[in-house]
C-alpha cells in the first residue's frame, strides 16, 4: 500500500510542473523557489511531496488551478509526442523510399554486371572454338609436320586453351547461378567411378603429380543419385585448388567415407592452409585469398562459391577444415543409394 504522502496523482505524470506554472503566471520565480527549497527539506526528513502539493498547501495557488495546469501540461504534452511521432513516421518514410531506390540501383548494376559477363563469355567462346580447331590440326600433322620444339610449344598453346576455356565456363556457369538456382538433373551413379576417372585425367593434363584415392571402409561401388556432371566439376575444382596451392612433393588424397546413409567426400591437401578468419570470405564470388599483382594461383576467384550453390542445390553443405601452413580438407555429403 502507498502512503498518502507517496499516493498516485496525475501530478506524477508530468514533468517540470513549477516551470509550467511560472510560465502560465500561475505564480512567481520566487513562489517556485520557496516551494523547491521546502521540498527539499521534506526529502530530508524522509516526508517527500510533490511541488504542486507543496504550492497548494503554501496557499499559492488552488487545488483547481493545480488540476487545469496539470491538464493542460499532459495534453500539451500529448500534442508533442503526436508531432514528434508524425515526424518519425515521415523521417522512416523518406528513408524506406532512399533504401529502395538504392537497392533498385545495386540489382540494376548487379544485373548489368551479369549481363556484360554473360554476353563477354559467349562472344569469347566463338574465336575460342577457331583456336582450338587450329591446335587440333597443327597437332595432328594435317598442316605440315612439325618439329619437337613446336610441338612442345603447341603444348603449352593447348594448356593455356584449356584454362582459357574453364575460366569462360566459370563465368557462364556463375552468371546463370547469381539469379537463377542451379539446375540439378539427378542420376544414379557410382561416386568411386566418378572419382576414379577425374584422378585418371590429372595422369596427363600434371603427370607429376599424384592423387590418391582411399575409400574407408574399403568398398566396390558407393551409388548416390545427384547431378553427376556438375558434382564431377566440384571435386575436379577442390582438386585444382589442393593443386595450385600445395608444393609438388606433397600428397593429395581424395577420401570417400561412408555409412548406411551418406557418402562423405573430402579433398584434403598438404598446402599453404587457410586462416579461419577467411573461411567465409573463400566463398565469395571473385575473392582470391591473394589479391596481389604477383599472387602465384590463377583463377578469377569463382569456383568456391560456385560449388557452394551446386552441393547447397543438392541439400548439402560444403565444409572447410584447415590450418596455416598444414593444409585444407574441403568436404561434402550426398545420400546413399544401397542397390
Amino acid at each position: 500500500m502507498l502512503s498518502s504522502s507517496n499516493a498516485l496523482t496525475p501530478e506524477m505524470l508530468v514533468p517540470r510542473i513549477g516551470d509550467y506554472l511560472v510560465n502560465r503566471g500561475f505564480i512567481t520565480i520566487e513562489d517556485l523557489v520557496d516551494a523547491l527549497a521546502t521540498q527539499r527539506e521534506l526529502e530530508q526528513t524522509k516526508k517527500p511531496q510533490l511541488i504542486g502539493q507543496i504550492l497548494v498547501s503554501a496557499g499559492k495557488i488552488d487545488q483547481s488551478i493545480l488540476d487545469q495546469a496539470i491538464t493542460e501540461h499532459i495534453i500539451d504534452l500529448k500534442d508533442a509526442l503526436e508531432t514528434s511521432n508524425k515526424r518519425l513516421e515521415s523521417r522512416v518514410a523518406e528513408r524506406t523510399t532512399e533504401l529502395e531506390a538504392a537497392l533498385k540501383k545495386i540489382n540494376e548494376l548487379n544485373e548489368l554486371k551479369s549481363n556484360f559477363i554473360s554476353n563477354i563469355s559467349h562472344e569469347l567462346r566463338t574465336p575460342l572454338t577457331h583456336l582450338k580447331g587450329y591446335l587440333n590440326l597443327f597437332a595432328s600433322g594435317d598442316l605440315g609436320p612439325i618439329t619437337k620444339d613446336q610441338n612442345k610449344a603447341l603444348s603449352v598453346m593447348n594448356r593455356a586453351y584449356i584454362r582459357l576455356e574453364k575460366l569462360i565456363d566459370d563465368l557462364l556457369m556463375f552468371t546463370f547461378a547469381e539469379y537463377e538456382e542451379v539446375n540439378i538433373t539427378k542420376s544414379k551413379f557410382n561416386m568411386i567411378a566418378l572419382v576414379a576417372e577425374i584422378i585418371s585425367t590429372y595422369k596427363n593434363s600434371t603427370p607429376k603429380r599424384t592423387i590418391y584415392l582411399r575409400i574407408l571402409p574399403e568398398e566396390t561401388s558407393l551409388w548416390v543419385n545427384a547431378d553427376q556432371k556438375k558434382i564431377a566439376w566440384v571435386i575436379t575444382h577442390l582438386i585444382d585448388n589442393a593443386i595450385k596451392f600445395s608444393d609438388p612433393n606433397t600428397r593429395i588424397t581424395v577420401f570417400l567415407q561412408h555409412n548406411a546413409e551418406i557418402v562423405k567426400t573430402t579433398v584434403s591437401d598438404q598446402g599453404s592452409g587457410i586462416d579461419k578468419d577467411q573461411f567465409e570470405q573463400i566463398f565469395e564470388p571473385f575473392h582470391q585469398l591473394d589479391g596481389s599483382s604477383t599472387r602465384k594461383a590463377g583463377g578469377v576467384g569463382l569456383g568456391l562459391a560456385l560449388s557452394k550453390k551446386i552441393i547447397e542445390a543438392h541439400t548439402s553443405r560444403l565444409n572447410v577444415r584447415s590450418e596455416v601452413g598444414i593444409g585444407s580438407q574441403f568436404d561434402f555429403s550426398l545420400k546413399r543409394l544401397i542397390i
